[in-house]
């Protein structure tokens, strides 16, 4: 039996796909959609000799085929029962007189073969359960020479009936029509209606403030003489009052940003494809906040460095603190992993996001605190304009040697059964062809240093690459792009302490951002798979750090000049969650299918939406009444 393949090339013949004119791209308008650079539809390739590999390797994964995007309903009827989130209905109606084989795959699968779901009887139909999310490919093959009878890529609505008509003339013409039987839902409404919610609490909030701040009220009940008075009394108060050095909020507000999403996200996010990690290659709004965390934490480095030394600190004691502040990182991330009975050592997962701020805190802080300065001495200097760079070129040439390190593992690294320089999923992928290469050389360190055991069980790629072995996002190789993210940041935070002015500091995070987000750009040939190194979160790819890093630039960009500039917005209520970030991360990991944080609701993106905002709306409740209450927890 043949295997039907999604191919851009590959077997005895290659196809060209038009791929259009590539406009000018910014990658932060790739954000709202789940993934960036959209490939155009596959194109079936039918090869005649399979590889006993890739046949054996579905033959065993035949029996999970159908729970990946399509589920056949057992019952005579044309419509499915309990249709879920992401899921649509399709009949398939046949009057060809031979019968037919049905195979599916989701066009998010790249490389991959069509998947067997189910034979049609001659005359027959069908009804199944497809994805929803996804664009899927629906081929049928006729019995039993299995040539492709006809083929098509299509995007089913959510909660939606189809009719698939499958027919032939006397002439032998083919006809493979798609028709709408129920309309689906629209998935976007829910969104909509909550930004219009809180955008309405927003105004509204500021409406009463403006009049709180102003005394609109207190006016109405005072006569014209003690309000006179009492005007005096406050100019009195503010002229004697001191003036203060005011925080900079826009990065408590920047780190807001990063949590809240990430809360959001980590709730499910209203069960939207868009709000979960990419499979493998591309990026969505989950994959940005956790980078956005790391960058900022950099820029926060900077600061508090300089405060340290200015203050006379010695060096030996803020490196005690530096490794102090990493190893309870660590710790914390570690006990975290074991929440919900996952407490046994010989299968406890080592890696994490807090063992990966723990790492790159200590690698970038400790490197820093060898070249840092706690005055800028250096302003007359012809080379005045860069001295942001000059003056730390040690750094610099650290951060360059771990980025070469982390490109020659990944491309040299001999693996074994897998190709040099593989950067794929694994599983399907290719056809099968690397079924156990996921990852490439970050899987085979991972599995080689930490075992098996001890790694993520289930990642994303798992879903529709089926694959088998164990792959971790926050393994050891992306440790080192990661740490080149925080030096990022660093960078952002040594601009802000060299030049005291605000225009040369916006200046210059915005060349930062859109420098680093070309390379990105160039890295992944402006494609989402067909790069030279594609954006992955995954893989934490150097395409993936450039291109969240520029957005990151640009962000605190934004927000330093609403906020501190020109004091447009005070960067509530983002600000009050940036000052508390670790204690809701930590809480929201704790008590996210507890009540009143959550509960358990029905099969549909309003109940889903409702209950995640809710859960993120309350841990800013929390945030503001811990902040009103000076607590704040800090590691």
């Amino acid at each position: 039996m043949p295997v039907y393949r999604n191919m851009k090339s590959g077997g005895k013949k290659k196809y060209k796909i038009w791929n259009g004119i590539l406009a000018v791209y910014s990658f932060v308008v790739c954000l709202p959609g789940s993934i960036c650079w959209q490939q155009p539809p596959f194109i079936i390739d039918v090869l005649q000799d399979h590889k006993s590999d890739i046949s054996s390797g579905i033959d065993r994964l035949g029996s999970t085929t159908l729970k990946t995007d399509v589920m056949l309903d057992k019952s005579n009827s044309h419509t499915c029962e309990n249709l879920k989130i992401d899921e649509a209905c399709l009949t398939i109606q046949s009057t060809v007189s031979n019968p037919l084989t049905l195979w599916t795959q989701s066009s998010e699968c790249e490389g991959c073969p069509v998947l067997f779901q189910t034979n049609i009887t001659s005359g027959g139909n069908v009804t199944l359960k497809v994805n929803s999310s996804t664009e899927t490919n629906v081929t049928l093959t006729r019995m039993p020479a299995e040539d492709v009878f006809c083929s098509q890529l299509y995007s089913f609505g959510e909660f939606g009936n189809y009719l698939m008509e499958v027919g032939e003339d006397k002439r032998n013409n083919k006809r493979c029509s798609i028709i709408i039987t129920k309309e689906p839902v629209n998935i976007y409404i829910p969104i909509l209606v909550a930004i219009v919610v809180y955008l309405s609490l927003a105004v509204f909030w500021c409406i009463g403030k403006f009049l709180y701040r102003h005394q609109v009220f207190q006016r109405l009940f005072r006569n014209e003489t003690q309000e006179i008075d009492s005007y005096g009394e406050r100019e009195d108060t503010q002229l004697l009052s001191p003036p203060q050095k005011q925080r900079l909020r826009s990065l408590d507000t920047v780190r807001g940003v990063a949590i809240v999403i990430m809360i959001f996200v980590n709730y499910k996010g209203g069960g939207y494809y868009f709000f979960h990690h990419a499979r493998w290659n591309g990026l969505t709004v989950a994959d940005v906040v956790f980078p956005w965390f790391m960058w900022i934490m950099g820029t926060s480095l900077a600061l508090t460095m300089r405060s340290l030394l200015r203050k006379s600190v010695p060096r030996r004691r803020i490196f005690r603190n530096i490794l102090k502040r990493s190893c309870t990182l660590f710790a914390l991330g570690i006990i975290l992993n074991t929440y919900g009975g996952k407490n046994n050592l010989e299968k406890l997962r080592i890696p994490g996001v807090l063992q990966r701020f723990g790492i790159c805190y200590f690698v970038v802080a400790s490197i820093h605190l060898i070249f840092a300065k706690p005055n800028d001495t250096h302003q007359h200097e012809k080379w005045a304009p860069v001295r942001d760079i000059f003056l730390y070129w040690g750094e610099w040439l650290s951060m360059f040697v771990i980025l070469v390190i982390h490109i020659l593992l990944t491309f040299l690294l001999a693996v074994p059964g897998c190709p040099r320089g593989y950067l794929g999923p694994g599983g399907l992928h290719s056809g099968g062809e690397y079924f156990n290469c996921t990852g490439g050389a970050a899987g085979y360190i991972d599995r080689i240093v930490l075992g098996e055991s001890h790694m993520y069980q289930h990642p994303t790629a798992k879903v529709i690459y089926l694959t088998d072995l164990p792959y971790d996002p926050e393994g050891i190789l992306g440790f080192l792009t990661s740490i080149f993210l925080v030096f990022l940041g660093l960078q952002a935070g040594k601009i802000l302490l060299t030049y005291q002015e605000w225009k040369p500091r916006i200046i210059r995070w915005l060349i930062w951002g859109a420098v680093i987000g070309l390379i990105a750009i160039t890295l992944c040939k402006g494609s989402k798979n067909d790069g030279w190194i594609p954006i992955n979160k995954n893989l934490w790819s150097i395409s993936y750090i450039f291109a969240t890093g520029g957005m990151a630039f640009l962000l605190l960009s934004t927000c330093y000049f609403v906020i501190d500039v020109k004091k447009w917005w005070t960067g509530a209520p983002f600000y009050f969650p940036g000052m508390n970030s670790i204690l809701l991360y930590v809480g929201h990991s704790l008590t996210g299918e507890l009540f009143p944080w959550s509960w358990q609701v029905g099969q549909t993106h309003w109940e889903h939406l409702l209950v995640d905002l809710w859960g993120v709306t309350l841990w800013v409740i929390i945030s503001i009444w811990l902040y009103y209450q000076k607590v704040f927890l800090t590691v």
